[in-house]
């Protein structure tokens, strides 16, 4: 039988699968023809109740570029499979606007999360904008918001604002650090989270560590 903190670790896994627990990826979209694995690791900030006060949700895939101004993506979710919940994600993220001087490049991108358990079927849809600034050759600092929805047993609207940091290492390394505030708009004062990681009571802070790897 599980432990009160392996259950409370497995329901915060299924929140955060369900709140796109992901780093933002691709930033910027990808030159035609290009592809990349990718990875991501990191959640809801929980000191009291996981090893490293981070729990690990961790995804791998690939993304690619269709064209100069459009890029594919897809992952796996392997912790939440380890949990008994299957999930995966596909989206597309487009260039909106490039960058020029000051002004930065402004990218969105369309997912659709779905998982499968033992409680059904769950779709999540999952929209993110973000503005991003090149700072040297090799460094890009950006920000931005994601929006995700509950379709399943009513509407509802999640905002999780983000900033972050994804840096070239050699010819095939990108390192990514993202903060996340995880659906900053919902009372966290008591329930999964009871507050310990929200900001006035709302949301719960988050962290992201991604990786790329370039073929």
């Amino acid at each position: 039988m599980p432990s009160p903190s392996q259950t409370r670790l497995a329901i915060a896994l299924l929140a955060c699968s369900a709140l796109a627990c992901t780093a933002t990826q691709p930033v910027r979209v990808l030159p035609k023809g290009q592809s990349r694995w990718i990875s991501s690791i990191g959640g809801p900030l929980l000191p009291h109740h996981t090893p490293g006060g981070v729990i690990p949700y961790t995804n791998v895939g690939r993304m690619w570029g269709k064209s100069d101004n459009l890029t594919l993506a897809a992952n796996a979710h392997l912790l939440a499979a380890a949990f008994g919940v299957a999930g995966v994600d596909v989206g597309a993220a487009r260039r909106l606007r490039a960058a020029s001087g000051p002004l930065p490049e402004i990218t969105g991108q369309a997912q659709l999360y779905g998982f499968v358990g033992s409680g059904g079927a769950r779709i999540y849809p999952n929209f993110t904008g973000t503005a991003s600034w090149s700072a040297g050759e090799k460094t890009l600092l950006y920000g931005g918001n994601s929006a995700t929805l509950k379709l399943n047993d009513g509407f509802e609207a999640f905002f999780s604002p983000l900033v972050g940091i994804q840096r070239d290492f050699g010819r095939k390394l990108v390192l990514q650090l993202e903060g996340k505030w995880v659906a900053a708009n919902a009372d966290m004062h008591s329930g999964l989270f009871e507050g310990e990681n929200s900001l006035g009571g709302n949301g719960g802070l988050g962290l992201q560590f991604g990786v790329q790897v370039k073929r």
